[in-house]
């Protein structure tokens, strides 16, 4: 592990903030510069002299001093993102069990999507994390490398047990496959809300919509037809066009 990603872990552990962390200006920089061009131009469309010239450095073996490799970097980009979002997820959490409210479906979603939203207000430039974020969970061998320790998704992972919970009185398999399309409608729904940026008169009704959005997704009752799409998983969708 580089120098860099023990001090990012280190302020995942002492629950430090973007702004206020271990790292040189130059350091933030860097990891600002990735994540802006890595969320505009995917992980392979963007040189690592782009990243180290966007950032301002002039070395130009920068990010292979600091991160180790590309993959180094993106892993710094994700971590840098939940020394804030990880404990503010936990801190919901907290809440919801001494207010017994660890069954109630919106507040569990509003776990998963306001600690995420509230990167669009963390600093005074644009954000560009969720939409990295989004081109993130496309990539599974991507994300297999940079969790190799998942303590940093100690909350994602408590508020998805707690949801599994919440809906028991839902068939096991359907539950699931809601869970794991209302995980990626929450990242995708606040990548195309950053997109927006300040064409976005008001941001905390679309989030909340979007919130209701996904509960309703959640708790509906089973369709028909997803039961029999379920009971029959090897049978293609063939929906009929009039």
């Amino acid at each position: 592990m580089s120098r860099c990603l023990k001090r990012l872990w280190s302020g995942l552990t002492k629950q430090t903030s973007l702004d206020t962390g271990p790292l040189s200006a130059g350091t933030v920089a860097l990891l600002r510069a990735a994540e802006r061009l890595f969320a505009e131009h995917g992980f392979n469309g963007v040189s690592l002299r782009e990243i180290t010239e966007t950032a301002g450095h002039r070395n130009a073996s920068a990010i292979q001093y600091h991160f180790g490799s590309r993959d180094g970097l993106i892993k710094a980009v994700f971590m840098h993102r939940m020394t804030t979002i990880n404990p503010r997820r936990l801190a919901i959490l907290d809440r919801l069990a001494r207010e017994d409210g660890e069954k109630d479906v919106r507040a569990l979603i509003g776990a998963w999507v306001w600690p995420l939203a509230e990167q669009l207000q963390a600093q005074k430039d644009e954000c560009f994390y969720l939409r990295f974020l989004e081109r993130f969970l496309r990539d599974r061998i991507l994300i297999d490398k940079a969790l190799t320790d998942r303590s940093w998704t100690t909350g994602w992972r408590k508020t998805a047990r707690l949801l599994e919970e919440a809906l028991s009185d839902l068939p096991s398999g359907l539950a699931k496959l809601r869970l794991q399309i209302a995980a990626n409608q929450s990242v995708s729904g606040l990548a195309n809300i950053e997109a927006m940026g300040r064409k976005t008169t008001n941001t905390a009704a679309m989030i909340e919509v979007l919130v209701d959005s996904i509960v309703a997704g959640l708790t509906q009752p089973p369709s028909q037809e997803a039961q029999e799409a379920l009971a029959s998983p090897r049978k293609k969708a063939s929906p009929s066009i009039s």
